[in-house]
């Protein structure tokens, strides 16, 4: 809910004519959304999309795997219900530091856009993860950008909970450019930033926002980010350099605070929030030592090691 919000108020901040419209993946995320009454931001409920079928897969997937589903399914359903010109797939944990309208520009007359991972050389993950990410997919209200959408959905349809490390609805978007006429792939680097690339990118600054290879970020992908009971951020495993934490995650945390405070002031009864487990230190070890404790406490040790432990005190932002 925190990030979702604060990926809205960056659009606001950094965009004009937008409405967000956020699925809303259970009662008490639909009902907040209703609550936050803002006109560019508008609650989708779950069951809208719910048909039989849907409902069918729903019962073979992990609840992550069933998020993953929906992802053509809102784009259909807002295709058909509002009758939009185009819309644009995004992640929650997305944050937008310049205007999207280069993108689309960029995009022109095709139908439908892709933005490559773009990993940097140490982290190319391409065979498992593929080439391109879901993450600024843009499908226009025609009929190239159905047949993709129709791809897209048989693929995700495969997300099965036998197979958690399998990801169909990820690898098809390598088939788009080849199978479908009308798809885009953004060559602009400033959009899709993220820890597995900005360390391949020339990091810099221009009026005060960020760049990479002197163009504007457009947006970043929190991928991995998270909090912990403790309170501690947790910025994920990719090693990450100061520069990067100040340019992006700083910014980012502080947005956090900002839409966690705009939340609970609609409503200061949502107490919702994800924690990530606390890593065990040595000391955890010693009063009741378990298997799991021992795995956590390595766990720790081995992305202190590798220069990737990445957990900073709230106050640190």
């Amino acid at each position: 809910m925190y990030q979702g919000v604060a990926l809205h108020d960056s659009l606001l901040a950094t965009t004009r004519n937008f409405k967000l419209y956020a699925l809303a993946m259970d009662d008490d995320a639909y009902a907040m959304l209703q609550k936050l009454n803002r006109d560019t931001l508008i609650p989708v409920k779950l069951d809208q999309l719910l048909t039989e079928e849907v409902c069918v897969i729903r019962g073979q997937t992990t609840h992550g795997q069933f998020c993953w589903v929906n992802q053509p399914l809102i784009c259909e359903y807002l295709l058909d219900y509002y009758q939009l010109e185009m819309v644009t797939y995004l992640e929650s944990d997305s944050y937008f530091f310049s205007d999207p309208e280069l993108l689309f520009e960029e995009l022109g007359s095709d139908s439908v856009s892709l933005v490559p991972h773009n990993f940097s050389s140490e982290f190319d993950n391409t065979e498992s993860a593929g080439r391109f990410c879901v993450q600024f997919n843009a499908f226009r209200n025609d009929g190239r950008a159905r047949a993709v959408l129709a791809d897209w959905k048989a693929a995700n349809f495969q997300y099965h909970k036998t197979d958690p490390r399998a990801y169909p609805g990820q690898t098809c978007l390598d088939d788009w450019p080849v199978k479908y006429s009308g798809v885009k792939v953004i060559e602009n680097c400033g959009a899709g930033v993220a820890p597995w690339n900005v360390r391949g990118y020339i990091l810099g600054e221009s009026s005060g926002a960020p760049t990479v290879n002197g163009r504007p970020v457009v947006f970043y992908h929190f991928h991995q980010y998270g909090r912990l009971i403790s309170g501690e951020h947790d910025l994920g495993s990719y090693p990450m350099t100061s520069d990067v934490i100040d340019m992006f995650y700083r910014p980012y945390i502080q947005a956090l605070r900002r839409s966690k405070a705009a939340v609970i002031n609609a409503d200061p009864l949502f107490k919702h929030q994800r924690f990530f487990k606390e890593y065990v230190r040595l000391s955890d070890l010693f009063g009741a030592p378990s298997i799991e404790k021992f795995s956590s406490f390595i766990g720790g040790v081995k992305r202190k090691l590798r220069g990737r432990f990445n957990v900073f005190p709230d106050n640190y932002f």
